[in-house]
This record gives C-alpha cells, structure tokens and sequence, in this order.
C-alpha cells in the first residue's frame, strides 16, 4: 500500500477506501483522471471505454506510443496502481453503472445522456452511485458539473442541460494538455469537498484564455 501521508491533512483516503469510482471514457480527461484518483489513494477503479488508443492521442492522454492500437481502458491499468476492473465497451441502452461514484469524460452529450440514464436506473434499484462528476472542455475552456444523485432539483437541472445543443469546434482545440490539467484539478477537488463534507458549486466554468472562473449553484454541506 503506497504512503499518502503528505496528504492527510487534506484528504484522509483511507475512510474511503471501501468506495468503487466508475471512470467512463477514458480518453484525455478520463485517463488522467483516473491517474489523479489513483495518486490521491484511490485503487478501486472500474474503467469503462470501447475505444482504442490512436495516433493522436498520445499528445493529451496518458498513453505511450507504444499503446497504440490497444484498448484505453485495458492500457489504462499498467498506469495505474491496486486492480482496476476493466470494460472495453461502450455504455449502451439498458446497461446499469453499479459504482458509488461516476466520473463522466466523455466527448458528447447524446452518450451522457445514456450515461446518466443508466446511473438514475441503477440508483432507483441500489441506492448508488450516490454522486456524479462531469467534466467537459473544448480549447482552453472547461466545465465540471457535480451532480449528488438523489438531490432531484439539481439532477433535473442537469438533465435538462444534456437536451442543449452541442458545441462543436475545431478538432485542433481539442484536447490541449494544460486544459486537460486544468479541468481534472478541478474534478478532483470537487471529489474531495464532498467527501470532506465541504461547501461546493454544482456548475465550475473556467477559461484559461483569461484565468476566469464562474462557480454557480452552492450546495451547503448538511451536517454544519
């Protein structure tokens, strides 16, 4: 078991580690992501992305070049320490999510859409994931969404969100690297507020351009 002393004063891992993560995609946000998790203390991580790692990739992922042509999800685990469950599979209609808590890092809203459907349905039956952290970025911009399950006026704002029209850019603003760092500190932080039972923001949008940050919608922690 790795030492995470230096980080106790901030999060202390081990009242957590009976918490399974689900990271769904693991692409530039997704597999660092992941990395972030698992340097902070966390191990019991399920991997779920059909993709395979390409060319492109390499530049914004946590992937070698080495990796390419194997499936992310399966690559992913030699980074990372502890066993990690692995699907090379994409979630479909009629599929359950049975973790405790959902990192979402996929590229559209049409797939967050059968994401979520498939959390809300394994909620309704087993009382989790009781939380679920979204983020999203396109050039130097990004936005993380944290939704705790079983809150309905904010999981119906969310919702709502995912009927929007998608934005679309120039693939070459896709994944930069120090966006990728950026939106994946902020997931990351917003993880360890709701397990320290801290005060946070359901809505962060960051742009890097101007080092602006909006935070909307405060969630009071219960227990002061």
């Amino acid at each position: 078991m790795t030492d995470f002393r230096n980080q106790s004063g901030i999060l202390n891992v081990e009242n957590y580690d009976y918490l399974t993560i689900g990271i769904v995609g693991c692409g530039a946000i997704g597999s660092w992501c992941a990395t972030a998790l698992n340097k902070l203390g966390f191990e019991k991580l399920v991997l779920i992305d059909d993709d395979i790692v390409e060319k492109h990739n390499v530049h914004s992922q946590v992937y070698k070049t080495s990796s390419i042509g194997s499936s992310k999800s399966y690559q992913l685990t030699s980074y990372l320490d502890g066993e990690q469950e692995y699907h090379n599979e994409k979630i479909k209609k009629g599929h359950f999510i049975d973790t405790d808590v959902v990192f979402i890092c996929v590229d559209s809203l049409k797939e967050r859409k059968i994401i979520m459907k498939a959390i809300l349905d394994n909620y309704e039956k087993h009382q989790r994931p009781k939380l679920v952290i979204d983020g999203r970025m396109h050039g130097l911009i990004f936005r993380v969404l944290t939704v705790p399950i079983g809150e309905n006026k904010i999981v119906e704002q969310y919702t709502k969100g995912l009927q929007t029209k998608e934005f679309t850019g120039e693939c070459t603003q896709k994944g930069i690297i120090q966006n990728v760092f950026g939106v994946v500190s902020v997931m990351t932080e917003q993880f360890k507020k709701v397990l320290n039972g801290e005060d946070y923001h359901a809505i962060i949008n960051a742009d890097l351009n101007t080092y602006s940050f909006m935070k909307q919608c405060l969630i009071k922690n219960k227990n002061e």
